[in-house]
């Protein structure tokens, strides 16, 4: 997100958004919430997009089906392009928050899912070399994404039932001595348990699996 948040503002933009399109997607009928991964958006942008069903019938993501270089596109020419009162919605919603053009660089990932990364804004056209430039960052950032995501469903499977129980109840801010109370373990095997779990996240210490099990959506 730093990362993301420096470069989009270093070239002018205001928002940055990455979206993944799933290879059964069609019509436009997924909505922009479900497709993005990375996205500065402002919630209730995002909201009034998904609500006006915009991804519906978006001129964009019909393009970045079949595109492979950057997509450079000046907004009221896309919302143009949408059928009966959407341009009126489309139009209103960006020009709200001052969108005026955008690029999107479509990125295949090592396991050939189709990504793309977004930056919009109302800065003037991009010269040659910032697209150079955007396209080749868009593409390690992928790479970085998907070493991420790879990892990320790795440590999911890792822990065990049990592994994960006891990672929740610390979570809940109980001791050993309490879970084990709550569990009928002893002491010393609610601590093995934590022991394997930090270690099989890759975690220096119960703090760090807790929160790391969290992000992972782990706990029930």
């Amino acid at each position: 997100m730093q990362v993301l948040r420096k470069t989009c503002l270093g070239y002018g933009f205001r928002y940055f958004k990455v979206i993944t399109l799933p290879a059964n997607m069609s019509g436009g009928d997924s909505s922009i919430s479900e497709l993005s991964t990375i996205s500065s958006w402002p919630p209730e942008m995002i909201a009034d997009y998904d609500r006006l069903l915009l991804a519906r019938n978006s001129p964009i993501l019909n393009q970045l089906r079949k595109q492979i270089t950057p997509l450079v596109f000046q907004v009221e020419k896309v919302n143009n392009l949408r059928p009966g009162e959407e341009t009126a919605s489309a139009s209103e919603l960006f020009g709200r928050f001052g969108l005026t053009m955008g690029v999107y660089f479509p990125v295949h990932d090592f396991r050939s899912v189709r990504h793309a990364v977004s930056f919009m804004g109302d800065r003037a056209p991009l010269t040659a070399e910032e697209l150079s430039t955007l396209a080749m960052f868009s593409i390690m950032l992928i790479e970085q994404i998907s070493k991420v995501t790879i990892a990320d469903h790795a440590a999911k499977s890792v822990l065990n039932a049990r592994e994960v129980e006891i990672l929740q109840w610390t979570a809940e801010g109980k001791t050993s001595s309490e879970i084990a109370g709550i569990t009928g373990l002893s002491e010393h095997t609610v601590n093995h348990y934590a022991t394997i779990a930090t270690q099989k996240l890759r975690c220096s210490n119960r703090t760090q699996a807790v929160v790391y099990a969290m992000r992972l959506g782990l706990f029930k």
